[in-house]
C-alpha cells in the first residue's frame, strides 16, 4: 500500500468509540514554514467527540520527502505549535517535550504537551491536539496510536 493522506487519515469509522463527527478540514503549511523543510502536503481534520463541540480534537498530518526532513520539521516546528514554553536549564523550551515514559506506543520520535501528541513515523509528522482542555490524554493517545498503526500498515 502507498503512503498517502487517504491511506492514513482517520475516518468516522475509525473513531466510533468516541462518537466522532467530522467538523472541518483544511490544507496546512509546513510546521516550519516559511523555512525548510517544506511539507509536500499538510492537512488538518477537526473532529467533535462524543457528539459535542465542547470536546474537539484537531489532527494535523504533514508529509515530507524523507524521515530526516520529517524529524527536523517536527523538532523545529514544535516551537511554533504553541506559544507556551517550559523552563529548561539555559532558558526556555517548547511545551512539547519528550514524554515521561516510553509507554505511548508512538515510536521513537515523540513529543507531548499535556494531552497533545506530536510524532514522526516514516516520512509523516502527526499532531493530535485537543482543543479546550476537555479531552483526556488517554483519548488523544488512543487516536494517535490509530494513526501510527495506519502509517505502519500503509508504509511500503
Amino acid at each position: 500500500m502507498e503512503l498517502t493522506l487517504e491511506s492514513i487519515q482517520l475516518t468516522t469509522d475509525d473513531l466510533t468509540d468516541v462518537a466522532a463527527r467530522h467538523a472541518s478540514a483544511q490544507e496546512l503549511y509546513s510546521p516550519t514554514a516559511p523555512k525548510p523543510p517544506i511539507a509536500q502536503l499538510g492537512w488538518r481534520d477537526r473532529w467533535w467527540l462524543n457528539n459535542t463541540a465542547a470536546q474537539q480534537v484537531a489532527i494535523n498530518y504533514w508529509f515530507f520527502e524523507s524521515h530526516d526532513e520529517a524529524c527536523t520539521a517536527a523538532d523545529e516546528g514544535r516551537f511554533r505549535l504553541s506559544a507556551q514554553t517550559v523552563m529548561k536549564l539555559g532558558g526556555r523550551d517548547s511545551i512539547y517535550q519528550p514524554p515521561p515514559n516510553n509507554k505511548h506506543g508512538l515510536g521513537k520520535v515523540v513529543w507531548q504537551a499535556g494531552a497533545n501528541f506530536l510524532f514522526v513515523h516514516q516520512t509523516v509528522v502527526v499532531l493530535v491536539a485537543e482543543i479546550g482542555g476537555r479531552v483526556p490524554e488517554e483519548t488523544t493517545l488512543r487516536i494517535a496510536k490509530k494513526i501510527f498503526n495506519k502509517i505502519q500498515n500503509a508504509a511500503p
